[in-house]
């Protein structure tokens, strides 16, 4: 069930073919773009999944899955080349983020019946659509190419965190992964003393969490008060539900995803990675890459784990179009 404010395929045309009578003779008539839709998508068993849409509704569609932590709000950097490629993109939030309710005992395999619900809701039950994993959102894009190869036209992987035992270099978020698996107590109150002090000062806590990061990904954000904003409200709806849904979330990054990646059905599957990324290395990619038959690589010598997301925004979200007019 789709909650009300939310346009479906078949609306969205409709809405399209209803502007063709006063369009005579200019060009064809598309449904206007969306700068941001928001809302709730009620699955079958009552479960409510928080999203937020951009783009055009009529468009190709691409699920969003955001980073560890991160939510719905993290893809309204990508908001202009979005519209510009014509794409509808759904920014999807997983149980206990955001607006989407918790879920206990979760796994990164039930996702992927989470994603099809939705888009049947959509209208799209007989076309396929695209999925687009940042980081942490990575197993779940990946569980997406494990249970529903026949439902996607291409799956982008940005800057993305490998599973437990690929061998590679460490990133900064690796520590807070070792600790909430080692020490689930001990990371609990952390991420609650961390969620307070957002609280607090949010303009010191976005401060304190860019200390680790690469300098090409401090400078964007920093010299950009639009993308400053939304790294903080992404960090302020990421625990608008308390800190349980990123512990999970973490915790499930830091274990065995419940499938391999070497058997993964073939499918069309990019790889996007910054050579300066300190929160997953580059070694990281490499490993996606030479692990997932037929993928890839798109490596960037200068680009770090957020700006490769913006830098290649448009060359990414053009794979989606050309696989939508395919």
């Amino acid at each position: 069930m789709i909650e009300p404010g939310m346009i479906t395929r078949r609306t969205a045309l409709a809405t399209g073919l209803s502007l063709l009578p006063a369009a005579i003779g200019l060009a064809p008539a598309t449904a206007a773009p969306v700068r941001r839709r928001e809302g709730r998508f009620r699955l079958p068993g009552g479960r409510r999944i928080g999203y937020a849409e951009y783009g055009d509704p009529a468009g190709p569609l691409v699920f969003y899955f955001h980073g560890t932590p991160g939510s719905r709000i993290e893809a309204g950097m990508l908001e202009q080349e979005i519209c510009t490629a014509g794409l509808r993109l759904v920014a999807l939030e997983r149980p206990g983020i955001g607006l989407s309710d918790y879920q206990p005992g979760r796994r990164i395999l039930d996702w992927p019946a989470d994603v099809a619900s939705i888009a049947d809701q959509l209208g799209y039950a007989d076309s396929a659509f695209g999925v687009i994993g940042l980081s942490g959102g990575t197993p779940y894009a990946l569980a997406c190419v494990k249970c529903l190869p026949h439902r996607l036209t291409h799956v982008a992987i940005v800057s993305g965190h490998t599973p437990p035992g690929a061998g590679v270099e460490q990133g900064s978020a690796d520590r807070l992964i070792t600790l909430i698996e080692r020490r689930p107590r001990l990371g609990r109150i952390g991420l609650n003393v961390a969620d307070r002090q957002l609280s607090r000062n949010p303009e010191r806590f976005a401060d304190r969490v860019m200390r680790s990061w690469a300098p090409a990904d401090q400078q964007l954000v920093n010299c950009n008060a639009g993308y400053r904003q939304t790294m903080i409200r992404t960090l302020e709806e990421a625990t608008r539900c308390g800190t349980a849904g990123i512990q999970t979330d973490v915790t499930l990054l830091g274990r065995p995803w419940g499938y391999r990646l070497c058997d993964l059905p073939p499918a069309a599957v990019s790889i996007w990675h910054g050579s300066c990324d300190t929160i997953a290395p580059i070694s990281m990619g490499r490993y996606f890459h030479r692990t997932i038959a037929g993928s890839e690589l798109i490596i960037d010598a200068k680009a770090a784990h957020v700006t490769m997301m913006k830098w290649y925004a448009a060359e990414i979200l053009a794979r989606f179009s050309a696989a939508g007019a395919s």
